[in-house]
């Protein structure tokens, strides 16, 4: 630390890395708040962030540049052991847990009061410095650690575990720092062996918290590809698959019915005098038919088959794996589930019934647009022949 006040000897390979590794988590930190405020709020980045400033400012404190030893060593390492209360409840929001404030704070009050003795006490000891805000640290990030594994948010599994692994390098590296620090301070001290021991810490803590800040980006990423996949293939009005998610999956079943020869079929549903439902009760009302019929289909249907909206107040199953006259009759079980469950309206049971058409492969075509054009042809002879029919 003397080093680093002017008139002092020219800075070691350690002073350097220390500060290298000071001005990177600033640096982290602010690219964490700064990509946490764009249109896409990100609570996690922004916690992350936060710890990351907060644990430079309290390397800062500890080179001792502007109060004195004990007070610098307290005020810079009571922030090193706060930050990781503000990293891991960034962390924790990437899976299904969150932090429990009071519990973290009160280890955080209790290591300010071990640091305190250690800095201001009678029996003044260096090594509570180094101890005592690894422990909270190595408490909160193992608990992070286990959720990231456990709990992970859906869809960022491996960029999660990827987190926990670094979380448990940074723990690995604290512990061995612990270890590794006290014969380097006792007389007569190796001045050449504790600057290469400080620097090569230094270097780890740098990779750790490039490491973690990435990891977490690379969570975001895919999270936010998972948005856009879900946009691209939802139906905003039902959250069934649309229209292109269906083709796709069509062409999934199409190629495994190829190969297995199992049974495969769709069903084109519409909804009965869905015109008049909007002429008399305005379109807010039908779109909660349209909704209350895609949840008695999503409900009543078989677990293997697929449901999905077409458009307007068209609906489509396909149907997987059944026998011979098997498709007819679940569709047919389909179709009495949504005749038989009303929906209330202001205390009035609107009562809907649905129509359908069934295509068989390959009786009626192997592809898409002849199945689905058979299918269709055959709800519309459905609705002739008196609707509520398969």
């Amino acid at each position: 630390r003397r080093g680093l006040r002017r008139g002092g000897p020219p800075m070691n390979r350690a002073q350097f890395l220390v500060l290298a590794l000071l001005s990177v988590h600033v640096l982290l930190g602010a690219l964490c708040l700064a990509a946490s405020r764009g249109e896409k709020e990100s609570p996690g980045l922004r916690w992350w962030g936060w710890g990351l400033l907060v644990y430079a400012a309290g390397l800062a404190f500890t080179l001792g540049l502007v109060f004195s030893r004990p007070v610098a060593a307290f005020i810079g390492n009571s922030l090193i052991a706060l930050s990781p209360v503000f990293t891991v409840h960034g962390v924790l929001h990437y899976t299904g847990k969150r932090l429990h404030w009071p519990v973290s704070l009160a280890g955080v009050a209790a290591t300010m009061a071990v640091l305190a003795v250690g800095n201001f006490g009678m029996a003044a000891s260096t090594a509570v410095n180094f101890i005592a805000p690894t422990v909270i640290a190595t408490a909160l990030f193992a608990y992070a650690t286990a959720m990231l594994v456990l709990q992970p948010v859906p869809d960022a599994a491996r960029p999660a575990r990827f987190v926990a692994l670094v979380l448990a390098s940074a723990i690995l590296v604290w512990w061995v720092r612990i270890i590794a620090m006290p014969p380097m301070l006792v007389e007569p001290v190796d001045r050449d062996k504790l600057d290469v021991v400080v620097s090569s810490f230094a270097i780890a803590q740098i990779l750790v918290g490039v490491g973690a800040t990435f990891g977490l980006f690379w969570i975001e990423v895919r999270l936010v590809q998972s948005a856009m996949a879900h946009m691209a293939f939802t139906d905003p009005l039902t959250g069934l698959h649309n229209r292109r998610a269906i083709l796709a999956r069509f062409e999934e079943e199409a190629a495994r019915w190829s190969r297995t020869g199992n049974g495969f079929a769709l069903a084109v549903f519409d909804v009965d005098r869905f015109k008049e439902v909007n002429d008399a009760h305005g379109h807010l009302v039908g779109d909660s038919l349209l909704r209350h019929v895609g949840s008695v289909l999503a409900q009543a249907k078989r677990t293997e088959d697929v449901l999905g909206r077409l458009g307007g107040e068209e609906f489509v199953v396909l149907m997987c794996g059944h026998q011979s006259g098997g498709a007819a009759r679940a569709a047919d079980r389909l179709r009495e589930a949504v005749e038989a469950l009303p929906m209330i309206h202001e205390g009035e049971a609107l009562r809907v019934t649905v129509s359908a058409g069934i295509a068989e492969l390959p009786a009626d075509g192997a592809d898409w647009d002849h199945a689905f054009g058979v299918a269709d042809a055959r709800l519309y002879e459905a609705k002739r022949g008196g609707r509520n029919r398969v």
